[in-house]
């Protein structure tokens, strides 16, 4: 292919990728799935409000909570304390979509120790492969999610994101999608 070949304009209009949300980041839902260290308990409520802070632009609440991970001691930056931190810098990313950034920080909190799944962070990867078009990806993703939290993981997510799910897994005999039996996610909360 010739550099004017490259340079070329596609006729070919590029789908805008879309998912129903709301942008702002779910706190309640981290909680449901991401269990809090106890060690840091006293940084939660500061964690949450920067969060949620529409007063601050993302780039301001990413850097506060950085400071807050800087803040742990290198053992806590390594596990739980670490991971609690970086999801919510992550699930700031998503919801105001900074795709590169959310990928980033989930990606990141994947290499915490016990951490590989977890419903929530599988969705949030199901989620962020569907924008950037990686159907692949994002149906494993998806999958992983469905799978070890059942529907459930999906309320308040967009309705089209199950619906594809399940258009690539054999439904349970009994029609529920509840958590499969044996899928034990509890030790990456």
């Amino acid at each position: 292919m010739g550099l004017f070949d490259f340079l070329k304009k596609s006729d070919k209009k590029q789908e805008t990728v879309q998912l129903q949300s709301k942008k702002e980041a779910n706190i309640a839902k981290i909680k449901q799935y991401i269990d809090i260290p106890e060690s840091i308990t006293d940084k939660v409520t500061d964690i949450d409000k920067i969060t949620i802070n529409k007063d601050l632009d993302v780039e301001s609440r990413v850097n506060e909570l950085m400071k807050i991970y800087e803040s742990l001691t290198d053992d806590q930056k390594r596990t739980r304390e670490g991971r609690y931190v970086i999801v919510h810098i992550a699930e700031v990313c998503f919801s105001e979509r900074w795709i590169e950034d959310a990928f980033d920080n989930f990606n990141f909190a994947m290499q915490f120790k016990d951490t590989v799944g977890n419903p929530f962070l599988h969705l949030r990867l199901g989620q962020l492969n569907y924008l950037v078009q990686n159907k692949d990806k994002m149906h494993d993703e998806l999958s992983r999610a469905l799978i070890m939290a059942g529907k459930a993981i999906f309320k308040d997510e967009d309705p089209k994101l199950i619906e594809m799910v399940k258009s690539i897994l054999k439904e349970p005999e009994d029609g529920s999608w509840a958590e499969y039996e044996g899928q034990d996610w509890a030790i990456t909360k």
